[in-house]
């Protein structure tokens, strides 16, 4: 099933595709004026539509048919993960833990990060393909890049949240952690977080968390994580 993303409602009942969008339904796909396609809004609604002007520009459609096919997912799931120096990597991990489900991702910079910064609306738009190649119709939230600091001060009062580290110290098996419903798991960069920032995190009540006894590279963890929610709360 062809799936179009549309976040640009004229009223209740009309919208506006994007200009990538509209290309792609028009030029790529062939659609003209009177066909049906399908829509999501990226918060958790189906949409049936009507081509009603198939301009390659600004393709309107006006809706026959509003469902929620699928009802919401029994966890949330937030990963704040360190940017990888090959962007690649982490842009490949957003869209596999998007189609895997991840509510939310956070990109925090840390002491050893080697890249300090991502191009969100890239990553908006990678999220908003494995949202329609995987036929879901919820958009994760992308946040901005934070540094350590900012991202330990703004969830002081969170719960249920890890930190995924290679010290060795006695940690939370992620068996372990997925029984939460709601779960914060940070991931850390190419080369570990430091001592002191284990130590800050553990203050600031993030509990140690292994991932088990192979060691990963950044985006892997990202995806094992991903993975082990999805697999938990699909039984």
């Amino acid at each position: 099933m062809q799936i179009f993303f549309a976040n640009i409602f004229v009223d209740a009942n009309n919208i506006l595709l994007s200009i990538e969008e509209s290309k792609h339904c028009i030029r790529v796909l062939r659609h003209k004026n009177g066909d049906t396609i399908n829509l999501i809004d990226g918060k958790g609604n189906f949409y049936e539509a009507e081509i009603t002007d198939a301009n390659p520009q600004k393709c309107s459609a006006k809706i026959i048919n509003k469902k929620q096919i699928a009802a919401p997912k029994p966890y949330y799931l937030h990963i704040a993960i360190s940017p990888t120096k090959n962007a690649d990597r982490i842009e490949w991990m957003l869209e596999k833990c998007t189609e895997l489900g991840v509510d939310e991702f956070s990109f925090i910079i840390c002491k050893r990060t080697e890249k300090t910064g991502v191009k969100t609306e890239r990553l908006k738009k990678i999220a908003e393909s494995a949202v329609k190649q995987s036929i879901q119709a919820m958009l994760p939230i992308i946040n901005e890049v934070q540094t350590f600091k900012d991202f330990m001060a703004k969830h002081k009062n969170t719960s249920s949240k890890y930190i995924a580290h290679c010290i060795e110290e006695d940690k939370t098996d992620l068996k372990n952690s997925v029984q939460n419903v709601k779960s914060l798991v940070f991931i850390g960069p190419e080369g570990d977080f430091t001592e002191e920032e284990v130590k800050l995190a553990i203050e600031n009540k993030f509990q140690p968390l292994s991932l088990g006894s192979s060691r990963l590279r950044t985006e892997t963890a990202g995806l094992y994580a991903a993975a082990a929610y999805k697999s938990h709360y699909s039984k």
